[in-house]
């Protein structure tokens, strides 16, 4: 099994992934700003040239004014020589810094329509870059390029480009820089959106990866979350090439020939692993769950928690990486047209016989709210209550018909810092979420999501969103762009397929 694992993966093995990660810094002030308004300018120069829709007017630091002379071609603009820092005015009016030089950066492989690298400030190493991809005079995609990872990005091109009949000239560049990555320069077609992982796609099938979730069989499993999950991952990983299948507890040992790659879901339960296979845990839950000898029988394991990631590098476990949970956008789709919405919280969850901290604040406070989820009979009252539950495919449509999303996490979830899956998919559709304290989430959402201490602060931070809706939508919106640009399901597959690259990297030696 392993031989001919190895040998479908040697055309294309790259060991650019890290094996283990640190602290994730909070995103620049770039990544809260990057959505592309009529008007605006690329904030890139490309040798020298700055893109933009009428004449921009730049400026150095003190205010002298920069000539910016008009290209032959209509829309870019050439700013020659010195200053190295510049502060450019959009025809909108909006405004944004730039500095020559100092920067680094690099294309490793493209993916189909994802393209990973790495990129770097040089002066200022500690700080995330956003890495932005520039078609004709305008961006279509951005990245944060992670400095507590060495810089790595993981870029998703839109349906824009990789639905697209036609070629597509791609530049991509550090925002705020002159700097173009090595590589950077590509033209892609629409053949590229199947390119998969950089071998022939009848190979490429040959390689099967299994999903192992705790979901106990199928007909049960449309009501665990974790299946809902597992099969938006499948199908990511099915558009980079791979054959990828979930099994519920009862198939997980029905087929083992027919493993190449086991990645468990692990929630409640552990799988028995077969060591010729590539083994990979993603603890997406339930961390007080999993034994201490557990780790040893995987080749990587994800965790969805940097903090607990921490612990366990701590405590010895190697081969560690944190990977939080993520949407699937193809569901979680955003709407450019916003319907109005109810003046109104929601709350989705079951409750397993107890009341959960959003559902006991919301009753106290006497606040309108709605609750879906199974188990709450006879607990809530009736006017509360709107079903015991809610199919995945109507998820989004529900969140966005609500002013706010309530959310709350198990105990040993939120002091280990596992962000609920909620988070990420509310966020995808700008829906605002008023959630519990969680550590680490200020890492990943800055502060684009609020959060309520006790019933006290739960009533006045309603209270303020039923007051303030523009203001709690627009943070809904920074938050739709963090979860959109580095927390997908087709950045997650890219990811775990590139470490699979590593792993038989790794075994080849």
């Amino acid at each position: 099994m392993r031989s001919r694992i190895i040998r479908r993966f040697s055309a294309s093995v790259c060991c650019t992934c890290a094996c283990a990660r640190r602290r994730i810094d909070w995103q620049p002030s770039w990544f809260k700003t990057m959505t592309m308004q009529e008007g605006d300018a690329v904030p890139l120069l490309i040798d020298g040239i700055l893109i933009a829709s009428r004449q921009p007017a730049a400026r150095t630091v003190d205010g002298t004014a920069v000539d910016c002379i008009p290209a032959a071609t209509e829309g870019r603009f050439r700013i020659d020589g010195p200053p190295d820092r510049l502060s450019i005015t959009a025809p909108n009016g909006r405004s944004f810094h730039m500095r020559r030089g100092g920067w680094s950066g690099t294309v490793t492989s493209k993916l189909g329509g994802v393209i990973l690298g790495s990129a770097r400030d040089d002066t200022e190493p500690q700080r995330d870059q956003t890495v932005i991809a520039v078609a004709h005079d305008r961006v279509v995609a951005h990245a944060i390029a992670r400095a507590a990872e060495d810089g790595r990005f993981v870029l998703v091109l839109p349906p824009e480009i990789t639905g697209s009949r036609k070629k597509a000239g791609l530049t991509l560049g550090i925002a705020g820089s002159d700097h173009v990555l090595d590589g950077g320069r590509m033209t892609f077609s629409p053949a590229d959106a199947f390119a998969g992982l950089a071998w022939p796609r009848d190979r490429a099938l040959d390689l099967t990866i299994r999903i192992k979730i705790s979901a106990p069989e199928f007909r049960e499993a449309q009501q665990w979350g974790d299946y809902h999950y597992a099969t938006s991952l499948a199908a990511a990983m099915e558009r980079l090439g791979v054959h990828a299948i979930v099994d519920t507890a009862d198939k997980w040992y029905s087929q083992p020939a027919q493993e190449d790659v086991v990645l468990v879901l692990r929630g409640r339960h552990a799988v028995r692993l077969d060591p010729g296979n590539i083994n990979l845990m993603w603890m997406i839950s339930h961390p007080e769950r999993v034994r201490p000898d557990e780790y040893a029988g995987y080749d990587h394991i994800y965790v969805a928690s940097e903090i607990f990631r921490g612990r366990l590098a701590d405590e010895g476990v190697v081969n560690l990486s944190c990977l939080h949970q993520a949407t699937d956008v193809t569901l979680f789709q955003c709407h450019t047209t916003q319907s109005s919405r109810l003046p109104r919280g929601v709350f989705v969850g079951n409750s397993r016989r107890e009341y959960r901290t959003m559902v006991k604040w919301g009753l106290v406070s006497g606040l309108p709210f709605d609750l879906y989820g199974g188990g709450w009979e006879g607990i809530v009252p009736p006017q509360v209550f709107r079903g015991t539950y809610i199919h995945n495919a109507d998820l989004p449509e529900l969140y966005r018909s609500y002013a706010l999303l309530f959310n709350d996490h198990w105990q040993t979830m939120r002091e280990s810092g596992f962000l609920s899956n909620r988070l990420f998919d509310a966020s995808a559709v700008a829906t605002p979420i008023l959630t519990d304290e969680v550590a680490g989430l200020t890492q990943v959402f800055g502060d684009s999501i609020a959060v309520a201490k006790d019933v006290t602060h739960f009533r006045a931070q309603v209270a303020d969103c039923l007051a303030h809706q523009d203001r709690w939508q627009d943070n809904a919106r920074r938050a739709q762009d963090i979860v959109r640009n580095a927390h997908t399901m087709d950045h997650r597959a890219s990811e775990i397929l590139q470490m699979v690259r590593c792993i038989m990297a790794r075994r080849r030696l």
